[in-house]
């Protein structure tokens, strides 16, 4: 538990001095060499993030799951996604968005004390939906600073900020790649979950079931009408948010069930 503290301090500083860099970047023009820095810090405090998180996360062969735990994997997620699409293009700027809450979260895991431990099948398919609910989020973030971006740049009113996000073809490209991966884990979230369900109707996920059925067909016409059709700008952006929107109803749509028949 002391390492794992010491880890999680360490990654949270790494990734609020990520942020404080990239924040200068906007600010002021800098060189190449200071992008080389932010990404090289960024990598160190994943790694650790990555590290922290799994001795919380993986207790004596069972899932520890809680609310720390699962804050924790969304920022995790979404700092690895950035880093991946740093691969092929400048994105580095959008961790002024990630870093700070990943370095919050980081230490969260440490500070909760109540834990539910799960079998290793019914924890995989926890987090493999709680990765699709994460990862379709940061799409839809993504999606939201797309179309503003876009907004802004039609009427030529772009901020510092918006100004220092990557072009419009490289938000547009990363949120595509965001939406093809978080599609991939909302597949086997759905897939991995229809085995655990014995009777929908007595266990009332009628409502959770429809709406994440529902947007992933969203999703996947998104999909097609992108690579078939050549859908983007405010109409990609606009699928992809009411798609989360119909995701997050069947989180909230069943909860609220389940509070009604308390």
């Amino acid at each position: 538990m002391l390492v794992s503290g010491i880890t999680a301090l360490f990654a949270s500083v790494l990734y609020l001095y990520a942020s404080a860099l990239i924040w200068q970047r906007i600010q002021s023009t800098s060189s190449a060499a200071q992008r080389s820095k932010v990404l090289i810090i960024a990598i160190c405090a994943t790694v650790l993030h990555a590290y922290t998180l799994s001795n919380t996360l993986w207790v004596d062969q069972q899932i520890n799951f809680h609310i720390g735990n699962g804050l924790s994997l969304v920022a995790l997620l979404g700092s690895a996604i950035l880093l991946i699409t740093n691969i092929n293009k400048s994105t580095e700027t959008l961790g002024i968005f990630i870093y700070p809450f990943a370095a919050l979260t980081t230490l969260l895991p440490l500070m909760v004390l109540t834990t539910t431990y799960l079998p290793f099948e019914l924890g995989t398919h926890v987090l493999i939906s709680i990765s699709a609910y994460s990862i379709m989020g940061i799409a839809t973030a993504q999606a939201i600073l797309y179309a503003q971006q876009e907004r802004l740049f039609r009427t030529k009113k772009l901020s510092k900020l918006m100004n220092a996000l990557p072009p419009l073809q490289v938000m547009e490209t990363t949120l595509v790649q965001l939406i093809l991966i978080g599609f991939v884990f909302l597949s086997f979230a759905l897939i991995s979950g229809a085995l655990f369900i014995e009777n929908m109707f007595a266990q009332h996920l009628v409502h959770k079931t429809f709406f994440a059925v529902l947007s992933w067909l969203v999703y996947a016409v998104l999909l097609l009408g992108h690579f078939k059709r050549g859908w983007r700008g405010q109409k990609a952006a606009t699928y992809s948010i009411w798609a989360y929107f119909l995701l997050i109803l069947s989180y909230i749509g069943t909860e609220l069930t389940l509070a009604m028949l308390r």
